[in-house]
């Protein structure tokens, strides 16, 4: 049996070298998704800055819920998108995000509490990997023992984002 040749190593129905031209347009897409949720966020975060809460919806934490609620319907997008990407956002400061590693992979590692150990975190790539995916990082919030449990809006610690 003749072993196929790099040049002729077919990826689904293209080429390798095709296939190598995809990932690095769709990286380039994925990069600009990032920006654009943590500009979402940063934005939501300017409309509201996170707020340490009792745990309890109090008068304080309506008007928040509401002017989320209205950015989200002003951009056609679920509440728990724009407060999935403030809280990010909040999590990770502009200087600390990494362009390499999609939004999703900083929220989940938001998840860990300590800011030095998060911002470290992002920077040590599992064994053999060249970036995160998403199931690493789950996986390295649960081998730390970490809550990722996820509240939903203001009325709670302001340490989560809701789930979508």
């Amino acid at each position: 049996m003749e072993a196929i040749s790099e040049e002729n190593e077919v990826v689904g129905a293209v080429s390798r070298s095709r296939y190598v031209q995809i990932v690095a347009e769709l990286r380039g897409v994925r990069g600009q998704q990032t920006q654009g949720q943590f500009t979402i966020g940063d934005r939501a975060l300017e409309i509201e800055p996170i707020r340490s809460c009792s745990g309890q919806a109090t008068d304080a934490t309506r008007p928040v819920a509401q002017s989320l609620a209205r950015l989200a319907e002003d951009l056609g997008l679920p509440v728990t998108t724009i407060q999935q990407a403030r809280w990010t956002a909040s999590r990770w400061p502009a200087d600390q995000r990494r362009k390499t590693e999609s939004f999703t992979v900083h929220r989940v590692l938001a998840g860990i509490d300590d800011e030095q150990e998060r911002f470290a975190a992002i920077d040590e790539l599992p064994d053999g990997k060249t970036h995160w995916t998403t199931d690493d990082a789950t996986q390295r919030i649960r081998t730390q023992g970490k809550n990722t449990s996820r509240p939903t809006g203001d009325k709670h610690r302001h340490h989560s984002p809701a789930r979508s």
